[in-house]
């Protein structure tokens, strides 16, 4: 456990001090990530450090895990190796981020307080693919064949059916 990190800390208190936090936090404490996934991995290995560079007050982190999600494909469980690298330039109003150096990724700090386990839990869900798949071949399950019917099921596929009917009038 990552017994250190705050959960609620003035972020630009934070930068000013040059503070940096290192370790692990148990994936149980991310509940909307847990809701997104079909099971959780390994711990999520976490380094934030903040700072001040150029005038900005910025955190720049790094955050590695292993989740379980289904595959989209063929609905069989996947290893998910995840990380997330980022680099925010802390900002206190929208008119701010265009002042920001490009390298920086404008985060907007609308109270003085920020949920610190929130914030890497919202750069987790970032980092999830919005279509997780195995690689291609690799499906433990063949995707629904053609035809009209389901692969190897001997069902009928609606759809199909409904193009079939709809041929069929064509031709008369």
């Amino acid at each position: 456990m990552l017994s250190s990190l705050p959960r609620a800390a003035d972020l630009y208190q934070l930068a000013a001090a040059g503070k940096s936090y290192t370790g692990r936090i148990d994936p149980s404490e991310f509940q909307r990530l847990l809701s997104a996934v079909h099971r959780a991995g390994r711990r999520v290995e976490i380094s934030l450090r903040f700072g001040v560079e150029e005038g900005v007050h910025y955190l720049r982190g790094e955050l590695d895990t292993e989740l379980v999600v289904l595959c989209q494909r063929c609905m069989a469980p996947l290893d998910l190796p995840l990380g997330s690298r980022f680099l925010l330039g802390l900002v206190r109003s929208a008119g701010e981020e265009p002042l920001l150096p490009d390298r920086f990724e404008p985060f907007l700090v609308e109270q003085r307080e920020m949920d610190l386990h929130a914030l890497v839990e919202d750069e987790l869900l970032l980092s999830l693919p919005l279509v997780p798949r195995h690689p291609a071949g690799e499906c433990l399950q063949p995707p629904y064949g053609g035809g009209g019917r389901e692969a190897g099921s001997g069902r009928q596929r609606p759809f199909a059916v409904l193009a079939g009917l709809a041929a069929r009038g064509e031709k008369q």
